[in-house]
């Protein structure tokens, strides 16, 4: 496994004491990629989020984005998330959206796109 820490936006100070997010990403094997965001998905958040993407996107994985630990979700950041999902061909699969952030892409029109828990049928695959 390979675990990769991504910086902080260059908006935003980069003193771990100061950070509001963070981005990681967890490679679990050549066909699966986890991305990991926490905190608040704000606009200094969104460009390091579309190069997170855009990075596991291209490694021809499934990507699986944990939203489980947002707390606050921009609506520039959740249109990079859509975004992706639509290039991605059903390879980007959203894992357990909080609240703030089930209701911005709800708002966008966008709640198809949320992972259903028992649907997680890429994940599954790339496990194989």
């Amino acid at each position: 496994m390979t675990v990769t820490e991504h910086p902080y936006s260059s908006f935003a100070p980069a003193r771990a004491d100061n950070a509001h997010y963070s981005i990681e990403t967890e490679s679990y094997s050549p066909r699966l990629t986890v991305v990991r965001a926490t905190g608040d998905l704000d606009l200094s958040a969104r460009a390091d989020l579309a190069r997170v993407l855009e990075e596991a996107e291209s490694a021809d994985t499934v990507v699986l984005l944990d939203l489980s630990a947002v707390t606050f979700m921009y609506s520039g950041a959740a249109s990079v998330v859509i975004d992706t999902a639509a290039r991605g061909a059903g390879r980007l699969e959203i894992l357990a959206p909080t609240r703030p952030a089930r209701m911005v892409f709800e708002a966008l029109g966008a709640a198809h796109i949320l992972t259903d828990p028992s649907e997680t049928a890429g994940m599954r695959a790339a496990l194989r």
